[in-house]
């Protein structure tokens, strides 16, 4: 009994010592977020937090891996919009909501270039699922004859990706920036159809 019930105790902990961690990371920033203080604002020993994540990289990281199921859950509903282009806008609209999500994600996203990070391997997964996500989304649309026949899904989907990107760093500079309406302007140009409005102002 005692060992069946321990597991949903240890999950729900885990979550709580996540939350926390997000936090902490946005009033202190990466630099003075330390294991010692989550796990004092968690009300866990030090030892104790270090069960559940061995350094501060893994725990940073984790609390990204967290993000990512809430938005895989939002994706997955069946009410959810389909289109990656409006999908990814709104996601920038929850993550304006809460800077130190786009400031965690942005400062590990630069650390994670060195493969010995933590967050490497998640990056790198994550860009290469995202990238084929809106790539198939694109083949699905051509094949239906919904979406430009000359396009190239894969270009398409990495240059997607780069503006979502590129476009939360620059929001942490310029708070007055609007991430989804930048996000969906790109989007628009990239699957524009020949001739069209939004294909010739991506030329000007």
């Amino acid at each position: 009994m005692t060992a069946r019930n321990s597991y949903p105790k240890g999950v729900a902990k885990r979550e709580e010592i996540l939350k926390v961690t997000l936090e902490i990371f946005g009033r202190e920033g990466e630099r003075n977020t330390t294991l010692r203080m989550v796990a004092k604002e968690s009300r866990i020993s030090l030892t104790g937090l270090m069960h559940y994540f061995e350094s501060k990289d893994h725990l940073l990281t984790e609390v990204l891996r967290a993000n990512d199921r809430a938005a895989e859950a939002r994706f997955n509903d069946p009410e959810a919009v389909r289109d990656p282009g409006e999908f990814l806008a709104r996601a920038l609209t929850v993550n304006a909501a809460n800077a130190a999500r786009v400031r965690l994600y942005v400062t590990l996203a630069a650390a994670s270039t060195d493969p010995a990070h933590p967050a490497h391997t998640y990056f790198r997964e994550r860009l290469a699922l995202l990238r084929a996500t809106i790539a198939e989304y694109l083949e699905s649309e051509q094949r239906a004859g919904r979406a430009n026949p000359g396009l190239d899904p894969h270009f398409t989907a990495s240059a997607l990706v780069a503006a979502t990107d590129g476009i939360q760093l620059q929001w942490l500079s310029d708070p007055d920036i609007d991430m989804a309406d930048h996000v969906r302007g790109v989007w628009r140009m990239l699957t524009a159809a020949p001739g069209s409005a939004d294909a010739a102002a991506s030329r000007t």
